[in-house]
This record gives structure tokens, sequence and C-alpha cells, in this order.
């Protein structure tokens, strides 16, 4: 997971946004923010191929 952005860029990036909240909510966001970039970069990943899904070589016969 990536780590939080600094106090001042994170201020910066709210500044452009014109969010503007109490200091509490902005650290709480701040956070939140890293586990979103995170998530983001596994959304685009490529996927991997259909042959490496096991549902697709399973079968039933013997």
């Amino acid at each position: 997971m990536p780590e939080p952005l600094p106090p001042a860029e994170f201020a910066l990036v709210m500044a452009q946004a014109g969010i503007t909240l109490p200091p509490a909510e902005v650290e709480d966001l701040r956070h939140a923010h890293a586990k979103l970039r995170g998530m983001l970069e596994i959304l685009r990943a490529p996927a991997p191929k259909l042959v490496a899904e096991p549902g697709f070589t399973f079968s039933t016969e013997k």
C-alpha cells in the first residue's frame, strides 16, 4: 500500500480541489487517500490471461 502523502502536499491537493475540512477529518482523508491509491494501482494492472484461471482448466472427466 502506498504511503500517505505528506501533510503539506495533501493540503495543496485539498486546496486545489477547493475542499475545506476540520484538521481531524483532513488527517483521516489523507490516510484513506493512500488506501484508495493502492486500490487504483491494483485496478490499473493488466488482468491475468484466462489460461491462468484454474476454473478454465478444471475437468470432471477422469
